[in-house]
């Protein structure tokens, strides 16, 4: 059996619903940058190793955008473009939890929305590379032209 993995970084579509309804990022992703991806290109690379699978057989891709934003940049682009004032304040470990306790999830949803910062702040997600151009030809979305499609 053939196989191709798409590791998709995070998400680029999901940025802009960090932003609380003060208009604030609040996270312990320090000054740590995200390689973001936006769905429609994992889509389109999907569509194009599934066009023509045997040439991808075997092969691992790393889909992210054409750039790593910090949390910080993420937070003055969304102002810059939509023109609602937002910003980002950087909490501890603690204070995560801490703020994400009310909604009342189990643990490890806890653990899942705290670590997707601690990602951001380790570097683990500042990765970026030109893979979805590469399948599909034509240049990711960057969270401008995301914001901009909105």
């Amino acid at each position: 059996m053939s196989w191709t993995f798409l590791r998709d970084s995070f998400y680029l579509d999901f940025l802009p619903t960090l932003v609380g309804d003060d208009g604030v990022i609040r996270g312990p992703g320090g000054n740590g940058r995200v390689g973001a991806v936006a769905r429609i290109d994992v889509a389109r690379s999907a569509a194009a190793v599934l066009t023509d699978p045997d040439v991808h057989a075997g092969r691992t891709y790393d889909l992210t955008g054409p750039e790593a934003l910090s949390l910080a940049e993420v937070a003055r682009r969304i102002t810059e473009i939509t023109g609602r004032a937002t910003t980002y304040q950087v909490e501890t470990i603690e204070e995560a939890y801490a703020s994400r306790q009310p909604y009342g999830v189990p643990d490890w949803q806890l653990d899942a929305w705290v670590s997707t910062y601690t990602a951001i702040a380790d570097g683990a997600l500042a990765l970026v590379t030109d893979t979805v151009e590469r399948l599909t030809g034509i240049a990711p979305l960057n969270l401008t032209n995301l914001l901009q499609q909105a």
